[in-house]
């Protein structure tokens, strides 16, 4: 996808399936006026899967969540030596970061695209992969054994900031239970 799932590609989604389970901020089963092309957010690795799923079959293509090395080659915009979709140098105007109560924005609002279309790759929301965690082949290191599986995440939310410690590169990446909900994570899809 050019950009993350929306609230209103989501709700298409929850009304078609049936699903009880909805994003905790809605309200009355929808998302609040004005926010239906904000990410999507408050779901679970789960939840982003049965999309891609209900989405496919629907669409008559397969999608599904992109791996974290094809999340990293996108805003790289497919170059290694560059930390954003746009190039090497950052662009204030190019990302939704240092955002004063950490909402995001509507999705493409700040925007660079790389060389193919894809928006959004730096801020706004984290986003799911579909790689879950573990060593590098050949490592000494041991996985910590967990109560349910660890995903990656990449991108970056609203709230981290263009400067310092917690700028935000394409390189940047975080791992979570697969149950997590977050305000500041939603996904996009990828198509095979």
């Amino acid at each position: 996808d050019k950009t993350e799932v929306t609230n209103l590609e989501y709700l298409a989604f929850v009304e078609a399936t049936k699903k009880q389970e909805i994003p905790g901020h809605w309200v009355n089963g929808r998302p609040l006026p004005g926010q239906e092309k904000l990410p999507v957010t408050l779901v679970s690795y789960d939840d982003a899967v049965e999309f891609a799923k209900w989405r496919s079959e629907r669409d008559g293509v397969t999608y599904r969540l992109p791996t974290e090395i094809e999340w990293e080659y996108a805003a790289r915009n497919g170059a290694a030596n560059d930390l954003y979709p746009w190039g090497d140098k950052f662009q204030a105007r190019c990302a939704v970061l240092d955002q004063p109560n950490n909402d995001p924005k509507p999705v493409g609002t700040a925007s660079c695209p790389n060389e193919w279309g894809v928006m959004d790759l730096i801020g706004n929301v984290f986003e799911w992969t579909s790689t879950e965690v573990s060593v590098y082949p050949g490592s000494s290191l041991a996985v910590k054994p967990v109560e349910e599986p660890h995903y990656m995440i990449r991108g970056g939310g609203a709230f981290y900031k263009s400067t310092g410690d917690d700028r935000i590169t394409a390189t940047f990446r975080q791992e979570v239970p697969r149950s997590t909900k977050s305000p500041g994570l939603g996904f996009r899809l990828v198509r095979n």
